[in-house]
């Protein structure tokens, strides 16, 4: 099978750069001809993959045709069978690749589907439940600061969004994350019988065979970008709900505008933080390894939230907010709470420290995991991407 696979960067950083750091080379190791091009390349052997870069418009601005015509001319050499696409938001780009015989979109993130790129509101910070729509969406912009706010621009963007929208809409097949992205994917248009809800695959290499035992002193991990919508300043109020006596250690993994703020939070409440910056794949497997739990407080709507899978790949407990995708994994080997509760929050850290709770959630959590291993989620996405999963 020939594949062209669009995607937003090709680097070494990310969720959607991890996903595709699993899924490209096992599709070239199964025979199947394989092409990247990206709007950033930033190691053109990242994947394993021949890749280029076309520099098409930012998700903010107009869709650049020049870059459509490269994507055409692209499609007309190569002859792919199906072009896959992953966070792609210039809708020229998107007619381009239709072209093609067959369309996948992967579904990473909530961009798509709204202006302000997360479902997030700017002042409120509540998640948004409703349909984007040039009124609704202009109405938030006024009332909770949606996009640029009550501007002209964000009524610019919220047209630029669904016409995105309307191309993932076309799609032959829609490859999301969780059941809350299949919804928000029919709530905008798409088919339900092209949408095809997929865990994400995991290399062999995040999986520890077996998992280490429980270390000597507790500590709790948090991974990933330091910012509001991550909560980990809710995180540090509920360790600071346990008494010190049991309290673990946090450790942070990760780099980010609030981390200045968490760590000032952590001190004034006597929360032991020990930050450990951006960690590599090895190093973060290792921290997680010394971690006795996983930690993912979202206060946004996670679209699947892979940092719990990885955790669960190393047989770490995971403790969450019930946001998004959280929802459909968390129950197999951790434990969530609604969303900014750091009573509760606080409580199942306590919980899943209890020595006989630790171990059946971290056996549960690795035998979870093995979904997301092996050959069968490769070959799950390669009959979708035939057209042959039905």
């Amino acid at each position: 099978m020939k594949v062209l696979v669009l995607c937003e960067r090709v680097d070494a950083e990310g969720g959607t750069e991890s996903y595709l750091r699993t899924l490209l080379p096992a599709l070239h190791a199964r025979g199947d001809a394989v092409r990247v091009i990206a709007r950033s390349v930033a190691q053109a052997d990242a994947y394993g993959v021949p890749a280029e870069a076309v520099e098409w418009s930012d998700e903010h601005d107009a869709p650049d045709d020049r870059a459509g015509a490269q994507v055409a001319a692209t499609l007309a050499a190569f002859e792919p069978e199906v072009v896959a696409v992953h966070n792609v938001l210039d809708a020229a780009v998107l007619a381009a690749a239709r072209r093609a015989p067959r369309v996948v979109y992967h579904l990473h993130d909530h961009r798509p589907f709204c202006p302000n790129g997360d479902r997030l509101y700017p002042q409120g910070a509540g998640i948004c439940t409703v349909t984007m729509g040039r009124t609704t969406c202009a109405f938030h912009g006024l009332v909770h600061g949606c996009a640029y706010g009550p501007r002209p621009r964000t009524l610019g963007l919220i047209a630029r969004r669904r016409a995105v929208a309307r191309q993932v809409a076309a799609a032959d097949a829609v490859v999301a994350l969780s059941q809350a992205m299949a919804h928000l994917a029919r709530a905008h248009g798409s088919a339900p019988e092209r949408i095809h809800v997929m865990v994400p695959p995991l290399d062999d290499a995040a999986f520890a065979d077996p998992p280490s035992g429980r270390p000597t002193a507790d500590a709790v991990l948090f991974a990933g970008r330091i910012m509001p919508s991550k909560g980990l300043r809710a995180l540090i109020a509920a360790l600071a709900r346990i008494a010190p006596a049991q309290r673990p250690r946090l450790d942070v993994a990760g780099e980010g505008p609030d981390l200045a703020e968490a760590r000032a939070q952590a001190r004034a409440l006597g929360v032991a933080l020990r930050p450990l910056g951006k960690l590599p794949a090895d190093a973060l497997r290792a921290a997680i390894d010394a971690c006795s739990l996983v930690a993912v407080p979202s206060r946004w709507s996670e679209p699947y939230g892979l940092i719990g899978i990885e955790a669960f790949a190393r047989g770490r407990p995971v403790v969450a907010f019930r946001v998004g995708g959280i929802a459909d994994w968390i129950d197999r080997g951790g434990i969530a709470v609604a969303r900014d509760d750091v009573a509760a929050l606080a409580d199942a850290i306590v919980a899943l420290h209890a020595p006989q709770r630790w171990r059946a959630a971290a056996a549960e959590a690795y035998a979870s995991a093995a979904r997301s291993r092996g050959p069968a989620p490769i070959a799950a996405l390669r009959a979708i991407y035939a057209g042959a999963e039905r």
